[in-house]
């Protein structure tokens, strides 16, 4: 049950690539915790977009001259190991990238933010992945 914020330059996804790129990433996502994607987890994994004006996105010094997208993984600490926050990195990459044609690697930035359970809070109580893990795949979404 990642929580993904997508931060890019306004118009770098419109309504229908949103909508294109969550259901890639909710499935990713349930995957790269190893949760089932019952019903009830996947309306647990919530997507957001951050769009910036044009001039509020810069590559160093200068305006961006690429859309750049950095996208803010929060998942709960132990769910996931080295190499699942390989194909984290290389999934999500790979399903954001809008480079325009020519443009030689990925301007897709991917950040990890691994948070205790005891410090993640959900419908009032602290998460807990062997729970979540191990809840019933038919589970109703919230």
């Amino acid at each position: 049950m990642p929580k993904l914020i997508i931060h890019s330059p306004a118009g770098t996804f419109d309504a229908a690539d949103r909508q294109r790129v969550a259901g890639p990433l909710t499935a990713l996502g349930l995957d790269w915790e190893v949760l089932p994607p019952s019903p009830m987890l996947r309306s647990t994994v919530w997507t957001y977009f951050a769009d910036y004006a044009a001039d509020a996105v810069f590559m160093g010094d200068e305006l961006a001259r690429l859309p750049v997208v950095t996208l803010q993984i929060y998942v709960l600490a132990g769910g996931l190991d080295a190499a699942g926050k390989r194909r984290l990195i290389e999934g999500a990459t790979a399903i954001l990238d809008r480079r325009p044609d020519g443009a030689a690697v990925a301007p897709v930035y991917v950040v990890i933010h691994e948070v205790a359970e005891q410090n993640w809070g959900i419908f009032g109580k602290q998460a807990d992945l062997t729970a979540l893990r191990a809840s019933a795949p038919d589970a109703p979404a919230i």
